[in-house]
């Protein structure tokens, strides 16, 4: 594979070559010259453009255009089309990371196509504005559209190897989900429906007032099916008709408490109604975990949490939802305190026992539609999900407090005193995940390097 990298990274750089000898240097200097004095009114054109797209609004918004996109653009442009100043390597290797990036985020490959035909739309009327050489036009012309091309091309490489790879796992990760203790996670989320449930009729029976109840759909069940139970039975038909039986319980039981004080027989009906959706669903996820089979465990052999390798399938997937719904999420960096030191002095028995400790105690105080991972090491990655900053910290405050009263026994001296370091990050809209990461684990370091046994929210530098 490597091999095959570095060759087609040659008769890319060649072709690439090629094309700067045989424009003209007069064509090169005009095109260097648009990039220096004209390029960052193209650039409004071409986010103006886009943002009026609807598909490609979900990616961009007027603030993170005029942060930083703006600039990012700017400068991209001037480097490929000034690329006969260029190290090819170096310029190679960046067009690759850009098309990472893409794919990282999840951004369609026609949407990039239609903003660079939109920018090459906006370079040629440019340089037929003030050249009376329609010689030096053309050359001028060419040379913009095909650089760009090569740049789009290489992108497109990388794009589609990570495409692929990002595809695999969450294959993986859909195909661990469906197999992964299937009758607990039924009977569990049974429990939490049939909880709800209870919550409901003893409302009805005593006549508390409705409202006292959460919706379905905000419930624990509620939030379990749609962070975790439409992904784990992907393109199911009865996915569909769950979501419709929920979202027609909470209109119906709204719709009562509109119509204010009812009679007996009104809410027998309410009471019958929502029975009988209840066991529509309860019927239905039955069904749909009697389908599933079982194969290899996902998860982390000593901890029993999810692999890191599912970290950007639950991700990209998380912020698609938080960007179409604008619903908050929170990620969490948490770090075992001085472990090196626990595996230098008391072996790595102890440390494996404050690992699994840690690791319980995390999974057992989150809620069953949030995420637990072992990151690496003696690091853990939370992911809470509709869940503000504020709420997140305070979640995390009281773990790091369970953490601290567990003590590990050794066996042969005194209990070990455990604590955790932890950087928080909530979502801020933007769709690379890898910069919400280093974002909490920045947040992180800056706790470990305060004094640990701290949490630390991460703050975003002025701009």
């Amino acid at each position: 594979m490597s091999n095959s990298k570095e060759d087609y990274d040659r008769l890319v750089a060649g072709e690439w070559q090629q094309l700067i000898t045989l424009t003209s240097a007069a064509a090169h200097q005009v095109v260097a010259r648009i990039g220096r004095e004209d390029i960052s009114l193209m650039v409004d054109d071409f986010y103006q453009y886009m943002l009026s797209d609807k598909d490609a609004q979900i990616f961009l918004s007027s603030q993170q255009v005029k942060q930083r996109l703006h600039a990012t653009l700017c400068q991209w442009i001037q480097q490929v089309i000034s690329s006969a100043d260029a190290v090819l390597p170096d310029l190679i290797a960046a067009q690759r990371r850009v098309g990472e990036v893409h794919a990282r985020i999840g951004i369609p490959i026609d949407l990039v196509a239609r903003g660079i035909r939109r920018l090459k739309e906006r370079l040629y009327q440019r340089l037929q504005q003030d050249m009376l050489d329609s010689k030096l036009c053309y050359d001028a012309m060419r040379f913009c559209s095909l650089t760009l091309d090569i740049a789009i091309e290489v992108m497109t490489t990388a794009y589609s190897r990570s495409f692929a790879s990002a595809a695999k796992h969450k294959e993986n990760y859909r195909l661990y989900t469906l197999l992964d203790n299937a009758s607990l996670e039924r009977e569990r989320q049974l429990a939490s429906l049939l909880n709800w449930e209870n919550r409901f009729i003893y409302a009805i029976a005593t006549g508390l007032p409705l409202e006292d109840v959460e919706p379905l759909q905000r419930a624990e069940f509620g939030l379990w099916f749609q962070h975790k139970g439409k992904h784990l039975f992907e393109q199911v038909a009865e996915i569909s008709q769950i979501d419709s039986v929920m979202a027609e319980t909470d209109t119906f039981i709204i719709g009562f408490q509109a119509n204010g004080t009812a009679d007996m027989q009104q809410r027998n009906l309410l009471l019958r109604t929502v029975r009988n959706n209840i066991r529509i669903i309860s019927t239905l996820v039955s069904g749909l975990f009697d389908e599933l089979s079982r194969y290899e465990n996902g998860k982390d052999p000593l901890t029993q949490l999810l692999n890191r390798r599912f970290v950007p399938t639950i991700l990209r997937r998380e912020i698609g939802l938080a960007i179409r719904s604008d619903a908050p999420f929170v990620v969490v960096m948490v770090d075992i305190d001085y472990f090196k030191r626990i595996n230098d002095t008391y072996g790595h028995d102890i440390g494996d026992a404050a690992l699994k400790s840690v690791a319980a105690i995390l999974a057992e105080n989150v809620r069953s539609s949030d995420y637990v991972f072992r990151f690496g090491g003696e690091e853990f990655m939370l992911l809470f999900v509709e869940t503000t900053q504020s709420q997140a910290l305070m979640l995390i405050e009281r773990i790091r407090t369970l953490v601290c009263a567990t003590p590990i026994r050794t066996g042969v001296s005194q209990p070990i005193n455990l604590t955790i370091s932890a950087g928080l990050c909530a979502f801020d809209g933007h769709p690379d995940y890898e910069r919400l990461i280093k974002k909490a684990d920045s947040a992180l370091y800056y706790a470990k390097q305060n004094g640990r046994n701290r949490i630390e929210i991460h703050k975003d530098q002025p701009q």
